[in-house]
């Protein structure tokens, strides 16, 4: 799938959720409304009949009373019904409109009303009104009225409260699934920024150490790295290029190899001149020629060696296989090697010193590659010691889980390097200045780590306070012991 429909597909989840939450809280409204209009309507609505139908009955009391008294004042029966007759017909008015809303004990209550009214106007009214019977009855009516009305008030109050409980369980449950969703949505979120993130920045930083790894030269093959196909693209363009680099790097060692290999026999017919005329073949020289030829000689030699380095950095580098010989002594390797710089370490004033920390069994091994690669790292110790030094050459064992490994460590008795110059130590051509050393052609490190590596082993350097160690480890295995 590739990225903006991934992305789609996320954020639409993520805008799903929300919807989700949104209905929720709708859900949790509406129903809250709907408790509140049941108040609203059918109670309170209730209670508004109810309380005009109190109201009606309570003015045929109020009614009666004051017939009654009109009636003790000397007032005609006549105006006395008529007092209770209107009361009477407001009463059937409110009862017509609001009866049926109006809650059954109250209804019944004030019927009772509406009965004593129809006895008052049935008969003679200031008489009957100044019974004691109907002034008992009347306060009796009055009583239970009462009565009925608060009792009234006390269930509306107690329903309302039931209402107001549940509005209140509603809010707290949309509220909570409102908490629950949104809490969800918040780790849905980072879940899936997290996991969309991971899908393109995993592949990205492996695609960026695979094209540190090509810029520093190696060209092993880019594999796939999954994640959506604008990253597999990039990945084939990586490739591409991986490709085109490695054979313009495949050009650059035949190239290498090509001119070294033409440089070695004029160079070999020369070296081979000059030592005619060191013989004394040709005639003996004087001590100025003689001086001369000892140039000659040590830079035809120093061109012979970088002939050699290049031959030997072109078969390493073109993944040929090490040319291994049964049996090989690696301390006698090793001694040759140091044998071979020990000219140059006198003109220099250092000293060489070979310590064995255990004895290291035979290898099965390029001894000549080996021996080369010795040989630069104690040529490099030598050129960056100060006069009147010492460079130390430790051979010894070590194991590593299963695995037994033979270490050689050069130490050399110089400044030290800088962090620019050990980040780059290793690369080929790439000469450093160290203290009055001059820069060499770059070959010497390299060659030695790959020489190292091409026998399963590697080169690392380890840096102190005023010196430089490189340590070279080959593996031992089973059949390559003695």
């Amino acid at each position: 799938m590739r990225l903006p429909a991934r992305l789609g597909v996320t954020h639409g989840a993520l805008v799903a959720l929300l919807f989700v939450l949104l209905v929720v809280t709708l859900q949790g409204l509406l129903r809250m409304l709907g408790v509140m209009n049941i108040i609203g309507e059918q109670r309170l609505s209730t209670l508004d009949a109810g309380e005009e139908l109190h109201r009606a009955a309570w003015d045929i009391e109020v009614a009666l009373r004051h017939a009654r008294i009109a009636c003790a004042d000397g007032a005609s029966d006549a105006s006395a019904a008529d007092r209770i007759a209107r009361a009477r017909n407001r009463f059937d008015d409110v009862l017509r409109r609001r009866g049926d809303a109006a809650p059954p004990r109250l209804r019944d209550a004030a019927f009772q009303y509406e009965a004593l009214a129809d006895d008052a106007l049935s008969t003679k009214t200031c008489p009957f009104l100044s019974l004691s019977s109907t002034e008992e009855r009347r306060m009796e009516l009055d009583e239970n009225m009462t009565d009925t009305w608060i009792d009234r008030l006390h269930e509306l109050h107690a329903d309302i409260q039931a209402k107001e409980a549940t509005a209140r369980a509603i809010g707290n449950r949309t509220a909570t699934s409102g908490v629950v969703v949104a809490v969800c949505g918040i780790i849905a979120a980072v879940s899936v920024a997290r996991l969309t993130a991971r899908s393109v920045t995993r592949p990205i930083a492996r695609l960026a150490a695979d094209a540190t790894r090509l810029g520093d030269g190696d060209f092993t093959p880019i594999e796939p790295v999954g994640g959506p196909p604008e990253i597999d693209e990039l990945r084939s363009d990586l490739e591409r290029t991986r490709q085109k680099l490695l054979g313009v790097d495949r050009l650059k060692q035949a190239f290498l190899a090509s001119v070294s290999h033409e440089l070695r026999s004029p160079l070999g017919r020369l070296r081979e001149a000059l030592a005619l005329l060191a013989d004394g073949t040709v005639g003996e020289l004087t001590p100025k020629q003689g001086r001369v030829l000892t140039l000659a000689s040590r830079a035809c030699e120093q061109e012979v060696r970088i002939v050699e380095a290049l031959l030997d950095m072109s078969r390493v580098s073109s993944g040929l296989p090490v040319q291994r010989q049964a049996g090989c002594e690696i301390d006698k390797v090793v001694e040759a090697a140091v044998e071979a710089e020990r000219p140059s370490a006198v003109d220099r004033g250092v000293a060489i010193r070979i310590e064995h920390k255990d004895r290291p069994p035979t290898l099965r091994i390029d001894s000549a590659l080996v021996e080369r690669a010795v040989a630069n790292l104690v040529r490099n110790a030598v050129s960056v010691s100060s006069r009147n030094g010492e460079v130390r050459v430790f051979i010894g064992t070590r194991s590593e889980g299963e695995r037994r490994l033979v270490r050689i460590d050069v130490v050399d008795d110089g400044p030290g390097l800088s962090d620019v110059v050990a980040g780059r130590i290793f690369e080929p051509f790439n000469a450093a200045q160290v203290a009055d050393r001059p820069a060499g052609i770059g070959l010497g490190l390299s060659l030695a780590r790959e020489v190292a590596r091409a026998h399963g082993g590697d080169l690392d350097l380890a840096r102190g306070e005023g010196s430089t160690t490189f340590r070279m480890e080959i593996p031992v295995g089973t059949e390559e012991q003695a």
